[in-house]
Formats: C-alpha cells, sequence, structure tokens
C-alpha cells in the first residue's frame, strides 16, 4: 500500500526533526520501501512510501522513544 504522509513539527525545526527520523532509518526498511522525504518549510514535511508490513510498522510507531519525541516536539 502506498502511502503519503504530512508532519507537521512544532517543537523543533525540520532538520532536528529529520536527524531523529533518520536514527531509526534501519527499523523502517523492515515494514517499507520507496520512501522518499521532502521538506516542506522550517516546520513541516511530506514522506512517501509503500507499506511492506502494516502490523510491524504500527508497532513500530509504537516505540516509546519515538512516542516521547513526537509528544516532546508536537509532531
Amino acid at each position: 500500500m502506498k502511502v503519503m504522509a504530512k508532519v507537521t513539527i512544532s517543537g523543533c525545526v525540520y532538520e532536528e526533526w529529520k536527524a531523529f527520523y533518520d536514527s531509526y532509518q534501519a527499523d523502517r526498511v523492515r515494514f517499507i520501501k520507496d520512501e522518499t522525504v521532502l521538506q516542506q518549510g522550517d516546520n513541516a514535511a511530506e514522506i512517501v512510501f509503500e507499506i511492506t508490513d502494516l502490523e510491524g510498522l504500527k508497532n513500530l510507531s509504537q516505540r516509546g522513544d519515538i512516542l516521547d519525541f513526537e509528544t516532546k516536539n508536537g509532531i
């Protein structure tokens, strides 16, 4: 399933979010493929990818460090 996600960032800037997002790229590739991340200004991004394992991606998105970062930075 191909997906486009719009990310709104309110507690940091794009570069900080992207650095964190990149830090778990090796985990994401187990569940998605053909990922493209486009910066949409200082406080937004657009991500396009194809999901290969929806349950795995759901579980990854519930990981504590990811939830903490998203909550702290208004993602």
